[in-house]
Protein backbone atom coordinates (compact mmCIF):
# COMPACT_ATOMS: atom_id res chain seq x y z
CA UNK A 1 0.00 0.00 0.00
CA UNK A 2 1.18 3.45 -0.59
CA UNK A 3 0.35 4.67 2.87
CA UNK A 4 3.30 2.30 3.54
CA UNK A 5 6.32 3.61 1.33
CA UNK A 6 7.72 6.12 3.60
CA UNK A 7 7.96 3.31 6.38
CA UNK A 8 9.67 1.06 3.93
CA UNK A 9 12.09 3.81 2.74
CA UNK A 10 12.97 4.16 6.44
CA UNK A 11 13.35 1.00 7.02
CA UNK A 12 15.56 1.05 3.81
CA UNK A 13 17.73 3.56 5.34
CA UNK A 14 17.96 1.80 8.58
CA UNK A 15 19.05 -1.39 6.49
CA UNK A 16 21.63 0.54 5.36
CA UNK A 17 23.30 2.23 8.34
CA UNK A 18 23.62 -1.37 10.01
CA UNK A 19 25.27 -2.50 6.64
CA UNK A 20 27.85 0.19 6.29
CA UNK A 21 28.71 -1.39 9.82
CA UNK A 22 29.08 -4.66 9.07
CA UNK A 23 26.10 -5.79 10.74
CA UNK A 24 24.64 -7.59 7.95
CA UNK A 25 21.77 -9.78 9.94
CA UNK A 26 20.46 -6.70 11.24
CA UNK A 27 20.76 -5.16 8.02
CA UNK A 28 18.89 -8.31 5.88
CA UNK A 29 16.51 -8.20 8.52
CA UNK A 30 15.60 -4.07 8.21
CA UNK A 31 15.98 -4.96 4.17
CA UNK A 32 12.81 -7.72 4.17
CA UNK A 33 11.00 -5.53 6.34
CA UNK A 34 11.51 -2.75 3.55
CA UNK A 35 10.10 -4.80 0.54
CA UNK A 36 7.60 -6.78 3.12
CA UNK A 37 6.01 -3.17 3.76
CA UNK A 38 6.02 -1.51 0.14
CA UNK A 39 8.25 -3.10 -2.40
CA UNK A 40 10.40 -1.42 -4.62
CA UNK A 41 13.31 -2.00 -6.98
CA UNK A 42 15.43 -0.63 -4.21
CA UNK A 43 14.51 -2.77 -1.14
CA UNK A 44 14.46 -5.91 -3.70
CA UNK A 45 18.62 -4.90 -4.42
CA UNK A 46 19.67 -4.49 -1.46
CA UNK A 47 18.00 -7.94 0.20
CA UNK A 48 19.84 -9.86 -3.07
CA UNK A 49 23.23 -7.79 -2.16
CA UNK A 50 22.83 -8.86 1.63
CA UNK A 51 21.88 -12.36 0.90
CA UNK A 52 24.93 -13.00 -1.46
CA UNK A 53 27.42 -10.57 1.33
CA UNK A 54 26.38 -13.56 3.71
CA UNK A 55 26.32 -16.04 1.78
CA UNK A 56 30.27 -14.64 0.77
CA UNK A 57 31.45 -14.37 4.60
CA UNK A 58 30.18 -10.49 4.61
CA UNK A 59 32.69 -9.03 2.08
CA UNK A 60 31.34 -8.23 -1.35
CA UNK A 61 35.05 -7.28 -2.24
CA UNK A 62 35.80 -10.81 -1.76
CA UNK A 63 33.19 -11.88 -3.60
CA UNK A 64 34.79 -9.87 -6.32
CA UNK A 65 37.84 -11.35 -6.11
CA UNK A 66 37.18 -14.85 -6.33
CA UNK A 67 33.93 -15.05 -8.94
CA UNK A 68 35.37 -15.21 -11.98
CA UNK A 69 34.36 -13.09 -14.60
CA UNK A 70 31.50 -13.98 -16.79
CA UNK A 71 30.04 -13.16 -20.70
CA UNK A 72 28.07 -9.97 -20.41
CA UNK A 73 24.42 -11.36 -21.88
CA UNK A 74 23.57 -7.94 -23.10
CA UNK A 75 25.37 -8.34 -26.11
CA UNK A 76 27.26 -4.93 -25.61
CA UNK A 77 30.86 -6.37 -25.78
CA UNK A 78 31.62 -5.02 -22.14
CA UNK A 79 32.72 -7.37 -19.10
CA UNK A 80 31.04 -8.74 -16.12
CA UNK A 81 30.35 -6.44 -13.70
CA UNK A 82 33.19 -6.08 -11.18
CA UNK A 83 31.74 -6.83 -8.12
CA UNK A 84 28.11 -9.00 -7.37
CA UNK A 85 27.19 -5.81 -5.31
CA UNK A 86 27.13 -3.63 -8.35
CA UNK A 87 25.71 -6.01 -10.36
CA UNK A 88 22.45 -5.69 -8.20
CA UNK A 89 22.38 -2.35 -7.69
CA UNK A 90 22.12 -1.55 -11.19
CA UNK A 91 18.98 -3.45 -11.10
CA UNK A 92 17.60 -0.18 -8.91
CA UNK A 93 19.38 2.32 -10.89
CA UNK A 94 21.10 0.99 -14.72
CA UNK A 95 24.91 2.12 -14.69
CA UNK A 96 27.69 0.33 -16.51
CA UNK A 97 30.53 -1.96 -15.00
CA UNK A 98 33.72 -0.27 -14.31
CA UNK A 99 34.98 -1.74 -17.76
CA UNK A 100 32.26 0.54 -19.45
CA UNK A 101 33.46 3.56 -17.16
CA UNK A 102 35.52 6.22 -18.77
CA UNK A 103 37.60 8.82 -17.51
CA UNK A 104 34.91 11.74 -15.99
CA UNK A 105 36.00 14.84 -17.76
CA UNK A 106 36.59 17.99 -14.44
CA UNK A 107 33.42 18.86 -12.94
CA UNK A 108 32.14 21.05 -10.25
CA UNK A 109 32.84 19.87 -6.77
CA UNK A 110 29.80 17.75 -5.29
CA UNK A 111 27.31 18.91 -2.05
CA UNK A 112 24.95 17.81 -0.39
CA UNK A 113 21.59 19.43 0.20
CA UNK A 114 22.10 19.31 4.03
CA UNK A 115 26.23 20.90 3.63
CA UNK A 116 24.31 24.00 1.71
CA UNK A 117 21.76 24.28 4.63
CA UNK A 118 24.33 24.94 6.86
CA UNK A 119 26.38 26.90 4.91
CA UNK A 120 23.38 29.17 4.27
CA UNK A 121 22.86 29.19 8.26
CA UNK A 122 25.69 30.39 9.11
CA UNK A 123 25.83 32.75 5.64
CA UNK A 124 22.49 34.55 6.75
CA UNK A 125 24.32 35.95 10.33
CA UNK A 126 25.65 39.21 10.13
CA UNK A 127 29.78 38.63 10.61
CA UNK A 128 30.31 40.07 14.36
CA UNK A 129 27.07 38.00 15.59
CA UNK A 130 28.98 35.16 16.89
CA UNK A 131 26.57 33.57 19.08
CA UNK A 132 24.06 33.21 16.53
CA UNK A 133 27.38 31.82 14.01
CA UNK A 134 27.85 29.10 16.63
CA UNK A 135 24.19 28.50 17.37
CA UNK A 136 24.97 29.05 20.69
CA UNK A 137 22.83 30.80 23.82
CA UNK A 138 24.92 34.23 25.11
CA UNK A 139 25.44 32.20 28.73
CA UNK A 140 27.21 29.40 27.20
CA UNK A 141 29.86 27.68 28.99
CA UNK A 142 33.37 27.54 27.52
CA UNK A 143 32.71 23.63 26.90
CA UNK A 144 29.36 24.47 25.01
CA UNK A 145 31.55 26.89 22.41
CA UNK A 146 34.14 24.36 21.80
CA UNK A 147 31.56 21.33 21.18
CA UNK A 148 29.56 24.02 18.40
CA UNK A 149 33.12 24.94 16.74
CA UNK A 150 34.14 21.10 16.90
CA UNK A 151 30.67 20.61 14.90
CA UNK A 152 30.48 23.08 12.22
CA UNK A 153 34.37 23.18 11.87
CA UNK A 154 34.09 19.46 10.27
CA UNK A 155 30.67 19.83 8.46
CA UNK A 156 32.54 23.32 6.58
CA UNK A 157 36.06 22.70 5.87
CA UNK A 158 36.30 23.41 2.54
CA UNK A 159 37.96 20.12 1.92
CA UNK A 160 34.96 18.15 2.87
CA UNK A 161 32.52 20.76 2.07
CA UNK A 162 32.32 21.30 -1.65
CA UNK A 163 29.05 24.48 -1.26
CA UNK A 164 29.22 27.59 -2.57
CA UNK A 165 30.14 29.77 0.23
CA UNK A 166 31.62 27.21 2.29
CA UNK A 167 35.12 28.43 2.54
CA UNK A 168 33.61 31.98 4.17
CA UNK A 169 31.53 30.23 6.39
CA UNK A 170 34.13 28.44 7.48
CA UNK A 171 35.77 31.56 8.30
CA UNK A 172 32.98 33.21 9.98
CA UNK A 173 32.83 29.96 12.59
CA UNK A 174 36.69 30.33 12.97
CA UNK A 175 36.27 34.03 13.90
CA UNK A 176 33.24 33.32 16.21
CA UNK A 177 34.92 30.63 18.03
CA UNK A 178 38.15 32.85 18.52
CA UNK A 179 36.37 35.37 20.42
CA UNK A 180 34.00 33.55 22.36
CA UNK A 181 36.29 30.76 23.45
CA UNK A 182 38.94 33.50 25.03
CA UNK A 183 37.34 35.43 28.17
CA UNK A 184 38.81 38.85 27.38
CA UNK A 185 37.51 38.77 23.81
CA UNK A 186 33.94 37.88 24.70
CA UNK A 187 33.99 40.47 27.41
CA UNK A 188 34.72 43.26 25.22
CA UNK A 189 32.37 42.22 22.91
CA UNK A 190 29.42 41.59 24.87
CA UNK A 191 30.13 45.22 26.42
CA UNK A 192 30.33 46.51 22.79
CA UNK A 193 28.66 43.70 20.32
CA UNK A 194 28.93 46.04 17.31
CA UNK A 195 32.00 45.77 16.85
CA UNK A 196 35.13 43.32 16.16
CA UNK A 197 37.24 42.91 18.84
CA UNK A 198 39.94 41.24 17.77
CA UNK A 199 40.87 44.81 16.15
CA UNK A 200 42.60 48.42 18.19
CA UNK A 201 40.01 50.27 19.53
CA UNK A 202 37.39 47.34 19.12
CA UNK A 203 36.98 46.95 23.06
CA UNK A 204 39.69 44.78 23.55
CA UNK A 205 42.50 46.00 26.06
CA UNK A 206 45.28 47.11 24.90
CA UNK A 207 47.49 44.79 27.52
CA UNK A 208 44.87 41.97 27.19
CA UNK A 209 46.80 38.76 28.74
CA UNK A 210 45.55 37.23 26.00
CA UNK A 211 43.83 33.26 25.99
CA UNK A 212 44.84 32.80 29.76
CA UNK A 213 43.06 30.10 32.11
CA UNK A 214 44.20 29.40 35.78
CA UNK A 215 46.71 27.19 36.70
CA UNK A 216 48.61 28.01 33.42
CA UNK A 217 50.24 30.85 31.81
CA UNK A 218 52.20 31.84 28.55
CA UNK A 219 53.64 34.73 27.43
CA UNK A 220 52.15 36.84 24.98
CA UNK A 221 48.39 36.53 24.07
CA UNK A 222 46.18 37.19 21.15
CA UNK A 223 47.25 40.54 20.77
CA UNK A 224 44.01 41.55 18.86
CA UNK A 225 45.28 39.52 15.77
CA UNK A 226 43.19 37.21 13.55
CA UNK A 227 43.89 33.68 13.72
CA UNK A 228 44.33 31.75 10.27
CA UNK A 229 41.27 29.45 10.31
CA UNK A 230 43.09 26.47 8.88
CA UNK A 231 45.67 27.06 11.29
CA UNK A 232 43.16 27.32 14.39
CA UNK A 233 41.26 23.93 12.92
CA UNK A 234 44.69 22.13 12.46
CA UNK A 235 45.37 23.01 16.22
CA UNK A 236 42.13 22.25 17.26
CA UNK A 237 42.06 18.73 16.49
CA UNK A 238 45.76 18.35 16.65
CA UNK A 239 46.73 17.92 12.78
CA UNK A 240 50.18 17.69 11.72
CA UNK A 241 51.51 17.15 15.07
CA UNK A 242 50.14 19.89 17.02
CA UNK A 243 52.88 21.99 15.45
CA UNK A 244 51.24 23.51 11.98
CA UNK A 245 51.80 26.74 10.99
CA UNK A 246 54.29 27.74 13.77
CA UNK A 247 57.55 26.25 12.57
CA UNK A 248 58.94 25.40 15.95
CA UNK A 249 58.47 22.48 18.73
CA UNK A 250 56.17 22.97 21.66
CA UNK A 251 57.74 23.33 24.75
CA UNK A 252 56.43 22.90 28.28
CA UNK A 253 57.31 23.55 31.89
CA UNK A 254 55.68 21.52 34.86
CA UNK A 255 55.60 23.16 38.21
CA UNK A 256 57.32 25.94 39.68
CA UNK A 257 55.89 29.64 41.18
CA UNK A 258 54.39 30.01 37.64
CA UNK A 259 52.74 26.89 37.30
CA UNK A 260 52.03 24.75 34.31
CA UNK A 261 53.60 26.77 31.42
CA UNK A 262 53.89 26.12 27.67
CA UNK A 263 55.59 28.32 24.88
CA UNK A 264 56.97 27.73 21.37
CA UNK A 265 60.44 27.80 20.42
CA UNK A 266 62.47 27.85 17.03
CA UNK A 267 62.02 29.72 14.24
CA UNK A 268 58.71 31.68 13.21
CA UNK A 269 57.25 30.62 9.85
CA UNK A 270 58.52 31.97 6.36
CA UNK A 271 57.71 35.05 4.76
CA UNK A 272 57.78 38.77 5.24
CA UNK A 273 56.31 39.93 8.52
CA UNK A 274 55.68 43.31 10.07
CA UNK A 275 55.77 43.20 13.94
CA UNK A 276 51.88 43.13 14.06
CA UNK A 277 52.21 40.01 11.93
CA UNK A 278 54.14 37.71 13.20
CA UNK A 279 52.50 34.07 14.41
CA UNK A 280 51.21 34.96 18.03
CA UNK A 281 52.62 31.65 20.87
CA UNK A 282 49.53 32.21 22.53
CA UNK A 283 47.57 30.82 19.47
CA UNK A 284 48.79 27.53 19.93
CA UNK A 285 47.15 27.54 23.57
CA UNK A 286 43.47 26.43 21.84
CA UNK A 287 44.65 22.50 21.58
CA UNK A 288 46.49 22.99 24.97
CA UNK A 289 43.17 23.69 26.80
CA UNK A 290 42.17 20.03 26.92
CA UNK A 291 45.91 18.54 27.01
CA UNK A 292 46.79 20.47 30.12
CA UNK A 293 43.33 20.05 32.39
CA UNK A 294 44.20 16.49 33.73
CA UNK A 295 48.08 17.44 34.06
CA UNK A 296 47.13 20.31 36.63
CA UNK A 297 45.23 17.59 38.51
CA UNK A 298 48.34 15.54 38.88
CA UNK A 299 50.54 18.34 39.74
CA UNK A 300 48.36 20.15 42.05
CA UNK A 301 50.59 18.67 44.82
CA UNK A 302 53.99 20.47 43.30
CA UNK A 303 52.12 23.98 42.50
CA UNK A 304 51.53 24.66 46.19
CA UNK A 305 54.47 22.53 47.18
CA UNK A 306 56.42 25.91 47.95
CA UNK A 307 59.62 25.20 45.97
CA UNK A 308 61.59 28.23 44.27
CA UNK A 309 62.45 26.64 41.59
CA UNK A 310 60.66 26.07 38.31
CA UNK A 311 60.87 22.09 36.95
CA UNK A 312 62.65 22.25 33.61
CA UNK A 313 61.82 23.03 29.93
CA UNK A 314 60.87 19.70 27.47
CA UNK A 315 59.24 19.23 24.25
CA UNK A 316 58.26 16.27 22.16
CA UNK A 317 60.91 17.49 19.56
CA UNK A 318 64.73 18.01 19.78
CA UNK A 319 66.07 21.83 19.23
CA UNK A 320 69.21 23.25 19.43
CA UNK A 321 68.11 24.20 23.28
CA UNK A 322 66.41 20.84 24.21
CA UNK A 323 68.76 18.67 22.94
CA UNK A 324 69.28 15.87 25.53
CA UNK A 325 67.02 13.12 25.00
CA UNK A 326 65.30 10.96 27.71
CA UNK A 327 62.03 8.38 27.79
CA UNK A 328 59.08 8.21 29.77
CA UNK A 329 59.39 5.35 32.39
CA UNK A 330 56.58 3.58 32.12
CA UNK A 331 56.09 4.06 28.43
CA UNK A 332 58.54 4.92 26.85
CA UNK A 333 57.57 8.30 25.18
CA UNK A 334 60.50 10.33 24.19
CA UNK A 335 61.46 13.76 25.28
CA UNK A 336 63.70 16.41 25.11
CA UNK A 337 65.09 18.54 27.96
CA UNK A 338 68.18 21.32 28.34
CA UNK A 339 71.09 18.81 29.94
CA UNK A 340 72.59 21.39 32.12
CA UNK A 341 69.53 22.90 33.31
CA UNK A 342 67.86 19.63 33.95
CA UNK A 343 71.13 17.80 35.54
CA UNK A 344 70.84 20.97 38.41
CA UNK A 345 66.97 20.62 38.95
CA UNK A 346 65.52 19.60 42.41
CA UNK A 347 63.73 16.60 39.94
CA UNK A 348 67.14 14.96 38.92
CA UNK A 349 68.83 15.99 42.45
CA UNK A 350 66.22 13.62 43.85
CA UNK A 351 68.00 10.90 42.78
CA UNK A 352 70.32 9.63 44.50
CA UNK A 353 73.70 10.30 42.72
CA UNK A 354 74.37 6.30 42.20
CA UNK A 355 71.04 5.81 40.57
CA UNK A 356 71.63 8.05 38.44
CA UNK A 357 70.76 6.21 35.45
CA UNK A 358 68.55 4.79 32.81
CA UNK A 359 65.91 3.48 35.67
CA UNK A 360 66.75 6.54 38.08
CA UNK A 361 62.41 7.45 37.71
CA UNK A 362 62.62 4.17 39.85
CA UNK A 363 64.36 5.89 42.77
CA UNK A 364 62.96 9.13 43.16
CA UNK A 365 59.14 10.26 43.13
CA UNK A 366 59.45 13.62 41.94
CA UNK A 367 61.26 12.33 38.20
CA UNK A 368 57.57 9.51 38.16
CA UNK A 369 55.41 12.30 38.45
CA UNK A 370 57.47 15.00 36.06
CA UNK A 371 57.00 11.99 33.85
CA UNK A 372 53.47 11.41 34.03
CA UNK A 373 52.81 14.71 33.20
CA UNK A 374 54.62 14.31 29.77
CA UNK A 375 52.54 11.55 29.50
CA UNK A 376 49.41 13.16 30.37
CA UNK A 377 50.12 15.45 27.60
CA UNK A 378 50.94 12.99 24.92
CA UNK A 379 47.87 10.51 25.62
CA UNK A 380 45.74 14.27 24.60
CA UNK A 381 47.44 14.87 21.61
CA UNK A 382 47.08 11.10 20.66
CA UNK A 383 43.50 11.68 21.78
CA UNK A 384 42.73 14.72 19.99
CA UNK A 385 44.04 13.43 16.92
CA UNK A 386 42.51 9.60 16.84
CA UNK A 387 39.20 11.76 17.61
CA UNK A 388 39.65 13.62 14.16
CA UNK A 389 40.44 10.81 12.22
CA UNK A 390 37.69 9.20 13.33
CA UNK A 391 35.34 11.68 12.45
CA UNK A 392 36.64 12.13 9.29
CA UNK A 393 37.23 8.13 8.27
CA UNK A 394 32.96 8.42 9.11
CA UNK A 395 32.11 11.15 7.01
CA UNK A 396 34.44 9.62 4.19
CA UNK A 397 32.23 6.37 4.90
CA UNK A 398 28.78 8.05 4.70
CA UNK A 399 30.10 10.07 1.61
CA UNK A 400 30.97 6.55 -0.18
CA UNK A 401 27.36 4.90 0.80
CA UNK A 402 25.38 6.39 -1.19
CA UNK A 403 21.67 7.06 -1.36
CA UNK A 404 20.12 3.47 0.41
CA UNK A 405 23.08 1.90 -1.05
CA UNK A 406 22.43 2.59 -4.79
CA UNK A 407 25.59 4.19 -6.48
CA UNK A 408 27.62 3.53 -2.99
CA UNK A 409 31.71 2.96 -3.92
CA UNK A 410 31.94 -0.14 -1.60
CA UNK A 411 35.69 -0.73 -2.65
CA UNK A 412 36.21 2.68 -1.14
CA UNK A 413 34.21 1.77 2.02
CA UNK A 414 36.16 -1.17 2.55
CA UNK A 415 39.38 0.70 1.83
CA UNK A 416 38.14 3.11 4.88
CA UNK A 417 37.38 0.59 6.95
CA UNK A 418 40.73 -1.22 6.60
CA UNK A 419 42.66 1.80 7.02
CA UNK A 420 44.09 2.65 10.84
CA UNK A 421 45.35 5.23 12.47
CA UNK A 422 48.94 5.24 14.13
CA UNK A 423 47.20 7.65 16.82
CA UNK A 424 44.21 5.16 17.82
CA UNK A 425 46.13 2.03 17.05
CA UNK A 426 49.10 3.28 19.80
CA UNK A 427 46.03 4.11 22.22
CA UNK A 428 44.19 0.49 21.59
CA UNK A 429 48.10 -0.85 22.59
CA UNK A 430 48.32 0.82 25.73
CA UNK A 431 44.65 0.00 26.42
CA UNK A 432 43.42 4.05 26.68
CA UNK A 433 40.22 5.30 25.57
CA UNK A 434 40.28 7.19 21.88
CA UNK A 435 38.27 10.22 23.88
CA UNK A 436 39.63 13.10 24.60
CA UNK A 437 37.19 13.78 27.37
CA UNK A 438 38.83 10.35 29.67
CA UNK A 439 41.06 8.05 29.68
Amino acid sequence: MEVNKEEALRCLHIAQKHRNGSNLPSALKFARKSVSLYSTPEGVAMVTVIEREIESGGSSSTAASTSPPTPNGGGNGSTAKATGVEEHITSARARPGHADKQPEPSKKREYTAKQMEVVKRVKACKHHEYYEILAVERKCTENDVKKAYKKLALALHPDKNGAPGADEAFKMVSKAFQVLSDDNLRAAFDANPHSDPTQRGGGMPSRSPGFAHPGFSSAGGFGGQDIDPAELFNMFFGGGGMNNGFGGANVFTFGGPAGFQARYAGPRRRGPQTPDEGASPAMALLPMIILFAFALITLLPSLFSGTADPDPKWSFERSDELSMQRNTWQRGIPYWVNQPEWESSAIWQHVPENRRGEGAASYSSKVRQFERGVENVYIRRLQNECEYYNARKQQQINDAAGFFGIGADYDKINQLRAEKSPSCEQLRSWGLSQASNHY
